[in-house]
């Protein structure tokens, strides 16, 4: 087991960030998965898909995961954005941030959120540079294999 109080999943719609949260909340206990989409639901849906509201979106998932670590749980976090500023926090609190990656030529020709659609993460906007740990979503056993490794 690491000395990781968390871990943080991003990466473009469509990529298994929700599939590896629930992987993970299967194996380990006293998890918590904090999922963008669910927090924009409820938490943010004053917020549209602006970089600026993206940014705000992810100070608010990172305020939820300080709560779920003081509370004595594992936060499993995941959501499409991430910048140099929170990923900086997310070191400084120990959780571990790690980029999905998948075929996204596959992808954006299958996923709605690809379709016509302007302020989309991968389409017409990009990630800075900051460190993060990466994963390939091979779709296969190898995926589960690197996703054990955090855990």
């Amino acid at each position: 087991m690491n000395n990781y109080r968390g871990i943080w999943f991003f990466g473009l719609s469509g990529v298994g960030k929700s599939y590896a949260s629930s992987l993970i909340k299967a194996k380990r206990k006293n998890t918590v998965v904090i999922d963008g989409d669910i927090v924009r639901e409820y938490l943010s849906y004053d917020l549209g898909y602006s970089i600026n509201d993206r940014n705000i979106q992810i100070k608010r998932m990172y305020g939820i995961a300080k709560i779920i670590i003081n509370s004595n749980f594992f936060p499993i976090v995941s959501s499409v954005w991430m910048n140099l500023e929170v990923s900086k926090l997310l070191k400084k609190e120990k959780i571990n941030l790690v980029k999905i990656e998948a075929d996204m030529e596959k992808i954006f020709k299958k996923h709605k959120t690809y379709k016509n659609r302007l302020n989309v993460v991968g389409k017409d906007i990009s990630y800075n540079r900051f460190k993060y740990q990466k994963i390939i979503n091979s779709r296969d056993r190898k995926f589960w294999m690197e996703l054990k490794k955090l855990i």
